[in-house]
């Protein structure tokens, strides 16, 4: 008596089993895989999303700088009467 006959299967059944077990694996694998890839690119999101937060408040400080030396020398230039010579 073979295994198979002793287990209650035939050979075609458990070829079936192991094919569905093999399918099941690689399933999970492109979902372990599509989950890793995910998170990456959340990650990779969240990097992006900061480093502009980061970005537009060095702007908005430069912008403040800027209009504070525009000020500061359009009032120098009318002191000195600079555009009048």
């Amino acid at each position: 008596m073979s295994i198979e006959n002793m287990s209650g299967e035939s050979p075609i059944n458990h070829q079936s089993l192991t094919e569905a077990s093999v399918g099941e694996r690689e399933v999970k694998t492109k979902n372990e895989r599509m989950i890793r890839q995910t998170k990456l690119l959340k990650d990779t999101l969240d990097l992006l999303w900061n480093k502009t937060l980061e970005q537009q408040e060095v702007c908005g400080q430069l912008k403040q700088e800027n209009d504070y030396l525009e000020d500061y020398i359009g009032n120098l230039m009318k002191s000195s009467n600079v555009l009048e010579k």
